[in-house]
């Protein structure tokens, strides 16, 4: 089978397509023929292998552990291996195979069984490979971070973006009222994915203004900490869920002293994916209350230049790369 690999970490050129042997499905895996995957930010973090910590957490210090790289999958059942009860060869299955020692950017890729959950009717392929890792990021920094509620003020800091395009959806099936921020050229996607408002941050700076907010998830985060925890109301929560690493580790260590002589709280997303997460943006899905905004597509050859193009932040939404198109 043809799969993008790499064996040094660096630019996109590291990339390379290849001829590799297809995996077998051990005990409790599942085999899939990968119609479409999409790309996040931590394969671009895996592929050069920084900020360092990176190598340490993924165990590899001077090579990449993982030669194929991609979290995000989509694709049809080919094979299941021993003790495999929940799914059949031909089911449309997702999953977020990071558990599972990633692959996805292949024509083949096995996961753990409990990473797969069935894919809706009437969803297809490239809708629910860009689902997994940027909706489970933002369920959970909205649902397990921010505890939010019904009737909450929300912030989405980053809205147009893989995460946040996918928090304003999630916080408006919270009943929360929804604010999002963006660039100009994407205040029409914002609008149209529910948020009832949208800030211009090259117009308008939210944190400056008059308005609080219950719940702010920073799907952007360059800006520092401090500046949110302005914006924040009384009892409020700052989530920051993406953006620069240093900012993360501020809130990762300095988070409470940010937050010091005020009941507001400042938090980070480091929790993995779970089982019940899939079954929930599964849920999601079906019921309509998701809708993945896919920016741009791009085949399986082409996963250098993507990779690019996620670097430079060119695109708004998910990128998807096409691995079997003629899926249905």
């Amino acid at each position: 089978m043809r799969a993008v690999t790499h064996d040094r970490y660096g630019p996109p050129d590291v990339l390379g397509v290849e001829d590799v042997p297809v995996p077998a499905p051990g005990p409790g895996e599942v085999l899939v023929r990968v119609h479409a995957a999409s790309l996040n930010a931590g394969d671009w973090h895996l592929m050069t292998g920084t900020p360092f910590v990176v190598r340490i957490a993924m165990g590899g210090l001077l090579t990449p552990r993982y030669r194929v790289l991609g979290s995000d999958v989509a694709g049809r059942v080919e094979a299941v291996g021993a003790d495999v009860t929940r799914f059949r060869p031909g089911e449309r299955v997702f999953a977020d195979l990071s558990g599972s020692g990633f692959g996805a950017f292949a024509e083949y890729a096995k996961g753990k069984e409990d990473a797969f959950v069935p894919i809706p009717d009437g969803v297809d392929f490239p809708a629910a490979a860009a689902v997994p890792v940027a909706a489970g990021a933002a369920l959970r920094g909205l649902r397990d971070k921010g505890r939010i509620r019904s009737g909450q003020k929300v912030l989405v800091n980053g809205a147009s973006g893989g995460v946040g395009s996918f928090a304003v959806q999630i916080a408006k099936s919270c009943g929360a009222h929804v604010t999002g921020v963006c660039h100009t050229r994407n205040v029409a996607m914002v609008q149209a994915l529910g948020a009832d408002r949208v800030v211009d941050y090259t117009r308008e700076d939210f944190a400056g203004g008059g308005a609080r907010y219950d719940l702010i998830l920073d799907a952007a985060a360059h800006r520092p900490p401090s500046d949110h925890v302005k914006a924040l109301a009384p009892g409020g929560t700052y989530v920051m869920v993406g953006g620069r690493v240093s900012n993360m580790f501020r809130v990762m260590l300095l988070g409470s002293w940010y937050a010091r002589g005020t009941d507001k709280r400042l938090e980070s997303l480091m929790s993995a994916p779970t089982p019940e997460d899939m079954e929930t943006l599964r849920g999601l899905l079906e019921r309509g209350a998701l809708k993945p905004a896919v920016h741009r597509d791009f085949r399986l050859e082409d996963l250098p230049e993507a990779m690019r193009y996620l670097e430079e932040r060119r695109g708004s939404g998910k990128m998807v790369i096409r691995v079997h198109p003629d899926g249905t």
